[in-house]
């Protein structure tokens, strides 16, 4: 028995050295401030809607206060056959904005890869910026810091942050918490040159890189992945840059879902990317993640054991010290109001949810909404 507990103790080892080691590359990743006042680079700014007409408005009208000039812009829409009033409320609020636009609408379901590889054709500036429509901006310089940050870089792929949307209550936090420490591994694995994941709400690319690695094509057939297995072609062409945008002018935010339902098949759709994932570190934490968090759900219920109380108790603590200092790391960049006030709970239960969300991702086919 001693030797399973060695061997238990070593995986939670190995989950500490990995976060720990991620979380060093976010924190020495710097935020980004242009050394001088640089030039607005046209862009292509392409949203995916459908049935988007609770957030279209305001994604729209967060894009149009942008200190940006309109005509740097190109914003296309591609509506994915939507049945509510997404379509209307996004012309009425466009054609009184002035700013170069076009909406295209799918007859029938297309899925967020055939439709943004349909928009792309119709992509007139060389850098592309991907939005969500069930996202926002609270800065008005999202666009200034995403042109900033290419002439800085010149990177082929740019990943920006996103954020969950303030909020209350324990369903709520326990998404921002997730997100935020997923921003950290985002940025951390980017500051090694090994980023394995990014986020399709906010994501920039050049279209010659698009072009290069022939779009989605290698993955089209697969309902989810038009961020992280674009990203994992990008990074497969000779030279090509991949960088991080450390900015709270460039954050995003989309908002959480209140139905535990929503919640899981959305993660599952997330976390089911992984079978046909071939990114080692992406493999290594997701399996590495999933057994720590069931290791630890099953010394919750052993704790009754004497004989197995003092070694689950301790994993249950460290594994809880690890969490919440990574936690308090990513509360540095994304300040969700009073969420560090959840973080206790929330370490709580997110190892029940993460077993849930990782044994769904092996039975539930994804498909996007």
């Amino acid at each position: 028995m001693s030797l399973v507990i060695y061997i238990l103790f070593a995986l939670l080892f190995c989950y500490t050295l990995t976060l720990l080691w991620l979380a060093l590359g976010f924190a020495r990743t710097t935020y980004f401030v242009p050394e001088t006042k640089n030039l607005q680079l046209p862009l292509t700014l392409i949203i995916c809607a459908r049935n988007e007409e609770k957030n279209i408005a305001l994604c729209l009208n967060s894009l149009l206060k942008q200190e940006y000039v309109h005509g740097k812009v190109q914003l296309i829409l591609i509506n994915d056959a939507s049945s509510d009033s997404t379509v209307q409320q996004a012309e009425a609020i466009l054609s009184a904005s002035g700013i170069n636009y076009k909406i295209i609408s799918n007859a029938e379901q297309k899925g967020k890869k055939q439709s943004i590889t349909y928009a792309m054709q119709f992509a007139t500036h060389d850098l592309i910026v991907l939005r969500d429509a069930d996202t926002f901006t609270r800065s008005s310089k999202w666009l200034q810091s995403i042109s900033d940050f290419y002439q800085n870089t010149k990177a082929d792929l740019i990943i920006a942050p996103v954020a969950i949307a303030d909020n209350s209550g324990l369903f709520w936090a326990l998404q921002a918490i997730e997100n935020n420490i997923l921003s950290v591994i985002a940025g951390g694995s980017a500051f090694y040159n090994k980023a394995f994941l990014c986020s399709g709400a906010n994501l920039i690319f050049t279209r010659e890189i698009f072009a290069r690695t022939n779009g989605y094509s290698s993955h089209i057939n697969i309902a989810s992945g038009d961020d992280i297995f674009f990203l994992e072609d990008v990074k497969k062409i000779n030279h090509s840059q991949v960088a991080y945008l450390k900015s709270k002018d460039a954050l995003v935010y989309t908002y959480p879902t209140f139905s535990f339902k929503e919640l899981i098949l959305q993660k599952t759709r997330w976390a089911s990317k992984f079978k046909v994932n071939s990114n080692k570190l992406n493999l290594l934490l997701a399996f590495i993640t999933f057994s720590v968090n069931l290791v630890w759900v099953i010394c919750f219920f052993c704790m009754n054991s004497p004989a197995y109380r003092f070694p689950c108790f301790v994993f249950i603590f460290f594994k809880l010290f690890i969490d919440i200092l990574l936690l308090f790391l990513a509360s540095g960049f994304i300040k969700n109001k009073n969420v560090l006030w959840w973080s206790f709970p929330v370490s709580l239960v997110y190892p029940v949810y993460a077993v849930i969300v990782g044994v769904s991702s092996l039975f539930v086919k994804p498909r996007w909404k």
